[in-house]
């Protein structure tokens, strides 16, 4: 009876070490990581929706962008860090300078007809008109999800398109890594913002630092 039982229980344990391996979230719990069949995985909305790599919609629930990063040390982003499209797209508190809403076009670069800065570094623009919602509503061409340039960390840089890996010029003064990676990406474009915002509103509680979003691992 005893050796029926140990086996049972190693049989359990077994399972629950291979669901840990694999990133099963119902085992470790919302902060895990999700696998969607992609390498490296999408990101994902605070119901566990895969936000596709294009959409002709605006998403409607929060997105998790840390699921589609990949920081051994923050990787993981705490539940109420999860980047609200809507709450940044329709209310002018969350623009930088309080009154007209964020343009599309500061995070979805791409997604206009030319660079406005000839930035050498915004390699296509395949739209006839800037994205705005009212543009997207109208012509119901799809918009690209980050991940259409920007990868995660790991992946290896290559001059193809679309790239694993966007390289900024050395006198943009960008992050050190030089890999425009979606970490990278995701950074520059919210501590930026945030940053402008504050300082016009200190009441704003954009977050600037590590652990104003990020659960520190080890």
């Amino acid at each position: 009876m005893k050796s029926r039982v140990l086996v049972a229980a190693l049989l359990v344990l077994s399972c629950l070490a291979f669901a840990v391996l694999m990133g099963e979230p119902s085992v470790v719990g919302f902060t895990s990581r999700l696998i969607d069949g992609e390498n490296p995985p999408h990101a994902v909305d605070t119901s566990g929706k895969t936000i596709p790599p294009s959409s002709a919609s605006q998403p409607d629930k929060p997105i998790i962008l840390s699921k589609d990063s990949n920081d051994p040390k923050w990787g993981e982003c705490k539940p109420e860090a999860a980047f609200d499209h809507n709450k940044h797209n329709t209310d002018p508190k969350h623009a930088q300078d309080g009154k007209n809403l964020n343009a599309c076009v500061y995070c979805h670069h791409t997604d206009q007809p030319s660079a406005s800065g000839g930035e050498p570094y915004l390699k296509r623009f395949e739209r006839k008109e800037i994205l705005t919602a009212a543009q997207l509503e109208s012509s119901k061409e799809p918009v690209k999800g980050c991940r259409n340039c920007h990868f995660q960390e790991a992946t290896e840089e290559t001059n193809e398109f679309p790239p694993k890996g966007v390289v900024y010029p050395k006198e943009t003064g960008k992050p050190p890594s030089g890999k425009l990676t979606n970490d990278n990406a995701y950074h520059t474009k919210c501590i930026s913002c945030h940053e402008i915002s504050k300082k016009r509103d200190p009441a704003l509680k954009g977050p600037t630092g590590c652990g104003d979003c990020h659960v520190k691992k080890g």
